[in-house]
């Protein structure tokens, strides 16, 4: 796909990033740039770092050696206080959602606005929160709880919250596990909308082919902490390497980032 959102310019610039956990290397030199408007796919097996990569991209980790930037900005030299405004640029959705169920869905939707915009009275929270549920079609759900959703509606509800501040970067992990294929075509949809609507650069960790394939302008494959390619739909499908052409031929386990780590981080917490 070439989608004329796409621009020459870097939102994020991973440089011969190095990470450890205790004494054993997980990701090996791994450069990649992702532009502006652009949706990722970040592929893989069980293992492969995908999961790891994504939590440092989103600052919850320090690497041991390489540099991170997210929109100009290299996330492991700058203070906590500018990370937490960097973070008002980012939204991310969790693989289970991560909706608080004590809260009502538009509660859980205006969270980030209670901590970031505490300016804001709370009639124009919850007209935000209003608009943002009607781009994930849940128009009218904003006093139902959590419990009381579908799995695929907490997932739209979730990115809903991703992006009631408007940000720029969007990241989403596994989001079709344990989804049927009508509602995780449904997501796919609202993913490349989010893109052509919102002019967002979208980078997803995913396992599942036909939704990658569908959504993505370029798919970065990971094994074992290396890079085995970056490439287009069709150039990772055509690729003579052995170790992608397996992966394509089967289907791998999922990971996932922890989300309650991540919101703790989001809120300064």
């Amino acid at each position: 796909m070439n989608h004329t959102s796409i621009t020459g310019r870097p939102a994020i610039e991973v440089k011969d990033l190095v990470t450890h956990y205790g004494s054993r290397e997980i990701l090996h030199g791994i450069s990649l740039t992702i532009n502006e408007g652009e949706i990722m796919i970040i592929m893989g097996g069980s293992g492969s770092g995908k999961s790891t990569f994504l939590r440092y991209i989103l600052g919850l980790g320090t690497p041991t050696t390489g540099s991170i930037k997210l929109l100009d900005k290299d996330i492991t030299k700058i203070s906590s206080s500018e990370m937490l405004e960097l973070r008002k640029n980012m939204g991310v959705s969790f693989q289970g959602g991560a909706l608080l169920s004590s809260m009502t869905v538009g509660e859980n939707i205006r969270l980030p606005l209670y901590e970031h915009q505490s300016q804001l009275n709370e009639q124009t929270m919850r007209i935000m929160s209003r608009m943002k549920l009607e781009v994930v079609n849940l128009g009218g759900f904003e006093n139902f709880m959590p419990s009381q959703l579908s799995g695929g509606m907490i997932k739209r509800a979730a990115v809903a919250r991703a992006i009631v501040m408007d940000p720029k970067l969007m990241f989403f992990d596994e989001p079709s596990a344990g989804l049927d294929p009508v509602v995780s075509a449904e997501l796919d949809e609202l993913i490349l909308k989010l893109r052509d609507a919102m002019k967002m650069t979208i980078v997803v960790v995913t396992h599942e082919l036909d939704s990658a394939f569908k959504i993505a302008d370029r798919i970065t494959v990971l094994d074992n902490g290396h890079i085995l390619m970056t490439g287009t739909v069709e150039e990772v499908k055509n690729s003579t390497n052995d170790r992608i052409q397996s992966m394509l031929n089967r289907r791998p386990s999922n990971e996932e980032i922890n989300a309650d780590e991540y919101l703790q981080r989001l809120t300064g917490m």
